[in-house]
């Protein structure tokens, strides 16, 4: 067999193990609620057989002892020789978070410091101590044990009446011929339910080669198509005996009852999940297998950077087109030249007639006109002839841009689809926070619940990477800070458990993620305290503040209005991050609270982060990009329609008072105004009309005052902090369709330095 090359394994090791541990952990999460639930026992010691298999090959060595000993301590729970009691369950607990956490510093370094010993030996401790036999009354029946057949001597078959006995003969050498053979016997269990199995489903890792494998089906209606079913790729031949009244698995061969855990197939990555077999079966309808294959991310990332670059040119394509439609429309370039032919012989036959009055003798001047003119007419039938070709490409123009519409809905369709890609439910990243919320009950002493909405929300792999981190510093301020003790909940007339929800949704081209709680409200009499004990705001402005106006300070690095510091929260350290982890995924956030009912946080980010919808304005001879999602309207004033609120100008629109403001109130330049920029605009004057186009983002509002409308665009965001530094106020760039570069402005940077709290930013 080949060599393989384990570095190219290990992002294939990474992620078919994290997707082990989050199943784990899910699995333990039931099992807490009921120890005896045979399926997850078996389940759980499924998965760390897989992780123990693949750690052996990839050389894990520490990995690999530690799920070998857990794997040994779930087959005494899934044999019933001992109850899975709290501390065991603790422990295998903090196994899995040790396993997490090991493999995140495989994936960020290439290796792991972590020392798992100390764990391998309190597993093994627990394996050595006194088993407890679980008590012969208990109602749940015994998991379906492990059958392995008795040795050739043995004359005691398997009973596998009824069940079809598929015989799949890999190629020669085949790679990872284990893989295919787990592959073929999910794909049949879409078809019927597997009984057993030749070499075992749970002993295929520990097999140096595998030239033949045999399955059973049972309650398979379709037979023939078992045989394309199990027809993977890397199978020689594929045969299959049709189920017999007394069709048994002979003597000798040692298979695996698989149960009811291969009865339902493995549900395919995508928002719908698939039907049970039951259902399948009732339907009539012939299953859709669906294979997945796993793509390194940077590569999708080179797709839709490249899609990017097409959009880009199919725009400048678009543009160039436009200009040369709009300098020929209305050319008529023919007619002109067939007058100015007609002058031309005008003037010939006057010239004759000349001629001829003066009896034909020769004047040398009327001659050489004569000849000026006839050359002049020859030059120009030359011309009509160029006109004429130039004609021919204003008829060929309009078929460039036929094809340019072509290539433009090709690019179109492209960019979708390489963005659908990179589109996955939200549903496992909330998936993870059971745990999450089970750990944070059990360390505040305090019940709660997690509800879980939308978890079928599609949004940008990277973005639901960059998404985990913010969302634990608010679950976990939630429950801290926002879910009173059982006993407080009571008092007030609420469920001794708190809720904690999760809830996302789409709204136009924008995802809106919430993480809301029914505890006590941010308390914003403390919250004023705490802003003006830290000089963040003088006494007598806090006092005038609303409690709209207090709870932004909550973003403030370092404050906290916990009482008292905790092992969850309580240092200020947090919030301020989350802002930022948001802020640069060109999302925003608000929080809404209502003292005694809760608090909500609304967190809002676009699909994707590579294209946006915009508007493109231009300020100071410079185009600008504002994300379409903020615009609330657009509205033309006069000056003299300009108020002053406390000093700042102000216009109302239906009743609401919005503030105003230019880019040169928000941006420096050098440290001083844009050196194109003209004189201010004259607030109060009559005959000055304002562009303003009124951005929102939670509930601030302003009204940016720009020198232009250019319309809306698609525009392909390219990160300033990559290729140049972070700049203040700018959520990145993009190429317009002229090659010139068009900056994006972050709104929520606009908003806050328009302010009267905030300075320009520099």
């Amino acid at each position: 067999m080949a060599d393989f090359n384990l570095a190219e394994l290990l992002p294939y090791y990474l992620d078919e193990t994290d997707e082990n541990i989050a199943a784990l952990n899910e699995d333990l999460l039931r099992l807490e609620r009921d120890p005896a639930d045979a399926r997850a026992l078996a389940e759980a010691f499924r998965m760390f057989h897989s992780i123990k298999g693949a750690s052996i090959v990839m050389g894990f060595e520490s990995v690999n002892r530690l799920t070998h000993v857990l794997e040994s301590l779930f087959e005494q729970l899934r044999a019933r020789t001992r109850v899975l009691d709290r501390p065991i369950l603790e422990l295998t607990f903090r196994c899995l978070d040790e396993l997490r956490d090991y493999h995140r510093e495989l994936r960020s370094e290439g290796k792991s410091a972590r020392d798992l010993a100390g764990l391998i030996t309190e597993v093994d401790a627990a394996l050595a101590g006194a088993s407890t036999p679980v008590a012969a009354a208990s109602p749940e029946p015994p998991p379906a044990p492990k059958v392995v057949a008795p040795p050739r001597t043995a004359t005691e078959p398997i009973d596998a009446r009824g069940a079809a006995r598929v015989v799949v003969r890999f190629e020669p050498g085949l790679q990872l011929a284990d893989m295919k053979a787990r592959l073929v016997a999910e794909r049949l269990a879409s078809k019927g339910r597997v009984v057993a199995s030749d070499p075992p489903l749970d002993r295929l890792d520990e097999a140096e080669r595998i030239e033949t494998f045999v399955v059973w089906v049972a309650d398979a209606e379709d037979v023939d198509a078992l045989r394309s079913l199990a027809n993977v790729d890397g199978a020689e031949s594929v045969t299959i005996d049709p189920p017999a009244a007394e069709a048994e698995v002979e003597a000798g061969a040692e298979v695996e009852a698989v149960g009811p855990i291969l009865a339902e197939p493995i549900a395919p990555a995508g928002p719908e999940p698939t039907a049970p077999p039951a259902a399948r079966a009732g339907a009539g309808r012939r299953a859709k297998v669906v294979e997945t294959i796993r793509v390194d991310s940077e590569r999708l990332d080179d797709l839709m950077n490249l899609a990017g670059e097409l959009v880009i040119n199919k725009a400048r394509f678009v543009d160039v087109a436009r200009g040369l439609d709009d300098a020929l429309r209305g050319n008529d370039a023919r007619g002109l030249a067939a007058d100015t032919e007609e002058r031309l012989e005008t003037i010939l036959r006057g010239l004759d007639r000349v001629t001829a009055a003066a009896g034909g003798g020769s004047d040398a001047a009327v001659d050489r006109w004569a000849g000026s003119v006839r050359r002049l007419r020859e030059d120009f039938r030359a011309i009509r002839g160029e006109l004429d070709r130039l004609r021919l490409g204003r008829d060929r123009l309009k078929a460039l841009g036929e094809a340019i519409h072509s290539l433009g809905r090709v690019a179109d369709g492209l960019q979708k689809g390489v963005l659908e890609t990179r589109m996955v439910p939200i549903g496992p990243l909330f998936e993870r926070f059971r745990r999450v919320i089970r750990d944070l009950s059990v360390a505040s002493g305090k019940e709660v619940a997690l509800r879980i909405e939308g978890e079928k929300t599609e949004l940008d792999k990277r973005m639901i990477d960059e998404l985990s981190d913010p969302l634990i510093h608010m679950v976990r301020n939630s429950v801290d800070h926002g879910l009173e003790p059982p006993e407080a909940r009571e008092a007030a007339g609420k469920p001794r458990v708190g809720t904690v929800s999760l809830q996302a949704s789409h709204r136009g081209n924008r995802v809106v993620v919430t993480v809301a709680d029914d505890g006590r409200g941010i308390d914003c009499e403390r919250l004023r305290s705490k802003i003006v004990s830290r000089g963040l705001v003088g006494r007598d402005e806090a006092a005038a503040m609303t409690d709209r106006e207090l709870i932004p300070f909550i973003w403030h690095p370092g404050l906290s209005t916990a009482e008292a510091v905790t092992e969850i929260s309580g240092r200020g350290v947090g919030m301020d991050i989350v802002k930022e982890r948001i802020d640069n995924l060109s999302g925003g956030v608000d929080v809404r609270s209502t003292p005694g009912v809760g608090t909500v946080f609304t967190i809002r980010l676009p699909l994707t982060l590579a294209i946006m919808s915009s508007l493109l304005v231009r300020i100071y001879d410079e185009a600008y990009a504002l994300p379409l999602d903020h615009i609330e309207e657009i509205v033309e004033i006069r000056g003299d329609r300009v108020a002053r609120v406390r000093g700042r100008p102000t216009i109302e629109i239906r009743g609401r008072f919005i503030g105003l403001a230019t880019l040169g109130d928000v941006f420096r330049w050098g440290g001083g105004a844009h050196p194109s920029s003209p004189s201010p605009p004259r607030f109060g004057d009559a005959s000055e009309r304002l562009r303003v186009v009124v951005v929102r983002d939670g509930d601030a509002s302003v009204g940016l005052v720009v020198d232009e409308l250019i319309g809306m665009q698609e525009v392909v965001l390219k990160s300033l902090e990559r290729n140049y530094r972070p700049v203040a106020g700018l959520s990145g760039a993009s190429i317009l369709g002229d090659g010139s570069v068009s900056l994006i402005l972050d709104v929520d940077a606009l908003i806050g330095a328009a302010s009267s709290r905030r300075g320009a930013l520099a």
